[in-house]
């Protein structure tokens, strides 16, 4: 159970957002609890996803106030890359701009896996392609949305059909709960 065990879990925003839009972001935090860990990158991104509907609960657990009043903001933020990373990062965010992406596109995961690596992070949470070539590119241990709601589901962290909504909504269309019933057995 590698998100089980691990001590520092680095979150890209593709997991919170799947759990939010199927209002189990309380389940997730009480899973990962203090171990999870977002950087300032992938908190803007949340802040900025959280005007949307499908997302509103993000804010709830992001800033002061609703549901972060009596239990704290969560995930709590890393501090700001350190210098020695900027570099990189701004590399890696010029190649992504290149290929002609908007000049922010890939910055939370970019920022995640650089800060996962500089932390020694035990896992990295991260759904996107890319983002998930450059982590295990850097030597990281990497788990999708899809396979944590089946390690929930198995932990009991989760019902079956909870941890279903969440891979559906993880998954492309036509995955489906055959796919989601083999990875639990």
């Amino acid at each position: 159970m590698l998100s089980q065990t691990a001590v520092l879990v680095l979150l890209d925003a593709s997991p919170l957002c799947r759990f939010a839009e199927c209002s189990l972001l309380d389940r997730l935090r009480g899973y990962l609890g203090e171990r999870a860990r977002i950087t300032r990158e992938v908190e803007r991104e949340l802040v900025r996803l959280s005007a949307r509907s499908p997302f509103t609960s993000l804010a709830n657990q992001l800033v002061a106030g609703g549901a972060a009043a009596a239990k704290g903001t969560w995930p709590k933020c890393t501090k700001p890359l350190p210098d020695s990373l900027k570099p990189d990062f701004a590399n890696l965010l010029a190649l992504k701009r290149a290929l002609g992406e908007h000049e922010w596109t890939h910055a939370g995961e970019i920022a995640t896996v650089l800060m996962a690596e500089y932390r020694s992070a035990d896992l990295v949470l991260i759904d996107d392609r890319w983002g998930v070539s450059l982590a295990r590119g850097r030597g990281l241990q990497v788990m999708s949305t899809a396979r944590l709601a089946q390690e929930m589901v198995t932990t009991g962290a989760l019902t079956r059909d909870d941890g279903y909504r969440v891979f559906d909504a993880a998954t492309p269309i036509g995955v489906g709960r055959d796919r989601f019933e083999a990875g639990l057995a």
